[in-house]
């Protein structure tokens, strides 16, 4: 079995950011909420690293959300390439929120990170 290379969640961040669209991690902020296209992002798993260095303790799973007028969007696709070009090749699954007549996009990504490292408590 091949090992994967995994990104630091720093370096997802600036993935993200790349895209030059308002970026949360959690919930949409308010001042957001109304934008043509917007990523939101969350971690829903974490697996121990039972081996790892100091700076890592934790394989932490993000969802990527990406809301949007209009399926295939620009920042949709600017993200799969950049996630390409960094070798990883997420399943992107979609939604349409009928209601709000938007489209989601989401995928998730296993990051490194080391989880006990108390930011913003």
């Amino acid at each position: 079995m091949q090992e994967e290379k995994l990104m630091s969640k720093e370096e997802l961040i600036e993935l993200l950011k790349e895209l030059d669209v308002p970026v949360s991690e959690g919930p949409p902020k308010d001042d957001n909420i109304e934008e043509n296209e917007r990523i939101n992002f969350w971690d829903y798993n974490w697996e121990d690293l039972m081996a790892s260095g100091e700076n890592y303790n934790t394989i932490v799973t993000y969802q990527i959300s990406i809301i949007a007028n209009k399926p295939r969007s620009a920042t949709l696709l600017k993200a799969k390439k950049k996630f390409n070009d960094k070798g990883y090749h997420p399943r992107i699954q979609h939604e349409h929120l009928i209601e709000q007549r938007r489209v989601h996009s989401f995928f998730s990504i296993d990051v490194l990170e080391n989880i006990e490292v108390l930011e913003n408590v």
